[in-house]
């Protein structure tokens, strides 16, 4: 069998500390950052940290191409994960029934940020057909990856809302900036004077 790796990088808004705790906290920081790529999430045992088992369905997506029609179909992994290491800088996950384990780092990237590096290998598929499908499944794992690592940072930096402007036609939103004068009113009279 092949050895594929899938790798996903992004920066994160909060200390090494802070990143740290909220990705080995299982119970309820983990299923905020899950995509739809996961399906019957539930921690077994633990919940914090090494030593955790959490169970859940990693539904990978695959493209294929077939007489000009793309068909698009998930391929169900049905994983049961042990937190092997949960190091200050590192934790360790394997699936007991696979060949996957995803590593995740945390390096300091100063002024109250952090790099969070996610690197996933497993066992890809033999045979021709296997060989075709084992770009499409690296693209899947490492997509639904980048998609965690997204959810990571909207937890530490919620986006703000955008307000519309009164009177857009078009249809798009547009956000009002600090550059823009505020609105002025009129000026109030103190009376007779």
């Amino acid at each position: 069998m092949a050895q594929l790796t899938a790798t996903a990088v992004a920066m994160i808004k909060g200390t090494v500390e802070k990143v740290h705790i909220a990705l080995t906290d299982y119970e309820s920081v983990r299923p905020l950052l899950l995509t739809e790529n996961f399906d019957d999430y539930q921690v077994r045992s633990g919940g914090h940290g090494a030593g955790t088992e959490v169970g859940w369905t990693l539904l990978v997506s695959e493209k294929r191409r077939r007489r000009r029609v793309k068909l698009r179909r998930q391929v169900p992994w049905d994983c049961l994960v042990r937190v092997d290491e949960a190091t200050e800088d590192r934790i360790v996950e394997r699936d007991l029934r696979s060949a996957l384990v995803t590593t995740w780092t945390v390096r300091d990237a100063g002024e109250g940020r952090t790099v969070v590096r996610v690197l996933a290998s497993w066992d890809g598929p033999d045979g021709l057909a296997g060989l075709l499908s084992r770009p499409r499944q690296r693209l899947a794992i490492r997509k639904t990856y980048e998609d965690m690592l997204t959810n990571l940072h909207n937890y530490f930096d919620p986006p703000k809302a955008i307000r519309r402007k009164s009177g857009a036609t078009d249809g798009a939103e547009s956000g009002t900036t600090e550059a823009e004068p505020a609105e002025k009113k009129p000026a109030e009279e103190d009376g007779p004077g």
